[in-house]
């Protein structure tokens, strides 16, 4: 049923890339290639379709993901006493330390709560 919530804006999302598309392909077909204004417009409206429909669904289940991450981490903030005492891991200064390991500037906030995890 979640899949199907966000059909309506996939649509309308693909309504627009084609109409887009179909611009695009309208007025530059003659330019880009030798074809005739009435096939570059189909061909890339088609494109900017499935472009535009598939692209709002991706996004749509990419921020739903996103929702799950972030109420998941207000989970663990929220019980980090209790995890570390069963597990003897802090899991916040855990997080940022793997964050760090990746590139992304939290090692201030790890050295942070390191040395201070109140």
């Amino acid at each position: 049923m979640a899949y199907a919530s966000g059909v309506q804006l996939s649509g309308l999302a693909g309504i627009v890339g084609a109409a887009v598309g179909g611009y695009i392909g309208y007025t530059q077909a003659a330019d880009v290639s030798n074809l005739t204004p009435i096939a570059g417009a189909l061909i890339l409206g088609g494109v900017g379709l499935v472009a535009g429909s598939a692209g709002a669904f991706l996004l749509k289940s990419l921020m739903q993901f996103v929702i799950y991450i972030i109420m998941f981490g207000v989970l663990i903030y929220v019980f980090q006493s209790p995890i570390e005492k069963m597990t003897g891991i802090n899991p916040v200064a855990a997080t940022l330390e793997f964050l760090g390991d990746f590139g992304l500037p939290v090692k201030s906030a790890t050295k942070r709560l390191v040395t201070d995890p109140s």
